[in-house]
């Protein structure tokens, strides 16, 4: 039964209403003043404070929560807002957003930390994207100059910030839709770079790197092939999430996180014949409710296998388990996450296509010797960049090739489908390339 809200009551000696809250953490306790007593205005105030208090989980609310926006905006510097924007930000975004987030807010508050936010205007904006196109080399880390796109994205969130104060009174709404009248920059009209379109990739990369790739991350990327999906939906694959309707039917996946459950749109992965023979070897001597791609169970494998090569007699050096750390630092988890599948395909590359001298590692380099080598030659560093580019490819590049495929095959419905875009347009612009070869087929006969 939920505890009673503290009592609605007038200050012995005074004139006036009052109400004292206590904090449930820090069990400290505050009297707030409400105003002359019995009067319909501390009433309403009082249920404010009430409600604000038990919003808060029952923290203290600040004294000033319901103040007018125009007297709290006056002191408000921007550092206070970006802290109180992430506080809230870095829970309600996925990881991937916050960051990016992040490093948004970071230039924010370099140059204006200090400054009254109510005066951030359009101006300022504008400083900040000048600096967004220049890049910065002598910062630490080196900034590098965003592309045009990315500096799109980065105002955007910026003045998502400005609005999320206005939401929340801590701000006028007028410093949101000032900053809202600064057009984006456009193609052909900016000094700002130009990135490159994200492609498939190359069968020929896709081969050299499979013989690489760990059970569980090998079976992933084969599934992104075929069905198109995004690497977060199938990293938090379970068997009870897929509807098994027989051996010579297709499945249906269902994912219970996707990126776009939280504006209630569905997404149904379908599984057929291939995909099920991937995921079958991963369904048995598995609860339901495991996830079927776990990294523990990788590391577990990979132990394994090392202790099957091993040369040494079990009478000489280490035995298993002897050398186990009570209390690493690091563990391996029951599911990947984006970030660890990215690098574990990142690792596959870089084990297929190997750096070659002079900045590639060196014979008998430590891995230690060879990043204090590169840290001293900046152009080594580049060149290191360059081919790891050129011989690296990631996880989401896969949606493009399953996307090109099924477009190919069977018409852009069908890829739209697979892929789970809610217009064809996203399909069409971005993620399955055209089959060219129809027009050079059509000018060979008529051209």
């Amino acid at each position: 039964m939920p505890k009673k809200a503290p009592s609605y009551r007038q200050r012995a000696g005074y004139d006036q209403a009052i109400v004292t809250l206590t904090d449930s953490v820090t069990k400290k306790r505050r009297d707030f003043w409400l105003g002359d007593f019995d009067t319909p205005a501390s009433r309403e105030r009082y249920h404010r404070v009430i409600a604000e208090w038990e919003s808060n989980d029952r923290r203290l609310p600040p004294p000033e929560f319901d103040r007018p926006v125009a007297e709290l905006a006056a002191g408000i510097v921007v550092d206070e807002v970006v802290h109180r924007f992430w506080s809230w930000a870095k829970d309600y975004y996925q990881p991937c957003q916050a960051g990016t987030y992040k490093v948004a807010l970071r230039l924010v508050c370099e140059y204006y930390g200090k400054s009254l936010a109510a005066e951030f205007g359009p101006s300022k904006l504008r400083l900040l994207r000048e600096e967004m196109i220049r890049g910065d080399a002598s910062a630490d880390p080196p900034r590098i100059a965003w592309s045009r796109r990315y500096i799109n994205q980065q105002m955007q969130r910026i003045r998502q910030m400005f609005k999320w104060a206005a939401s929340h009174e801590m701000l006028p709404s007028s410093v949101y839709e000032a900053l809202a009248t600064i057009e984006p920059l456009k193609r052909g009209r900016t000094d700002a770079r130009e990135n490159e379109a994200v492609g498939p990739v190359s069968d020929d990369l896709l081969q050299k790197v499979r013989p690489h790739l760990n059970r569980q991350v090998r079976a992933l990327v084969e599934l992104q092939l075929l069905t198109g999906a995004r690497p977060g939906e199938l990293l938090g694959m379970r068997a009870i999430d897929i509807e098994m309707h027989g051996d010579d039917t297709v499945w249906l996946y269902r994912p219970k996180q996707h990126k776009n459950a939280y504006r209630e749109i569905d997404r149904t992965i379908y599984l057929g014949p291939r995909a099920r023979g991937i995921i079958q070897p991963f369904l048995a001597d598995r609860p339901v409710d495991a996830f079927l791609f776990s990294p523990a169970e990788a590391e577990s494998e990979r132990r394994a296998a090392v202790h099957v090569a091993r040369k040494t007699p079990l009478s000489c050096g280490n035995r298993p388990g002897s050398s186990i750390q009570t209390d690493p630092k690091r563990t391996a988890g029951d599911r990947y996450t984006s970030a660890a599948y990215y690098r574990a395909v990142q690792y596959a590359c870089d084990r297929a296509c190997p750096a070659p001298p002079p900045f590639g590692r060196l014979d008998g380099e430590t891995r230690d010797e060879w990043r204090r080598r590169l840290r001293v030659s900046p152009k080594l560093k580049t060149d290191l960049i360059a081919w790891q580019k050129a011989h690296r490819w990631h996880p989401h590049q896969l949606r493009h090739n399953a996307g090109t495929l099924i477009r190919k095959e069977f018409g852009l419905e069908a890829a739209q489908l697979a892929l789970g875009h809610a217009s064809a347009q996203i399909t069409d612009a971005v993620y399955a390339e055209r089959d060219h070869s129809r027009v050079v087929e059509v000018m060979r006969k008529i051209g």
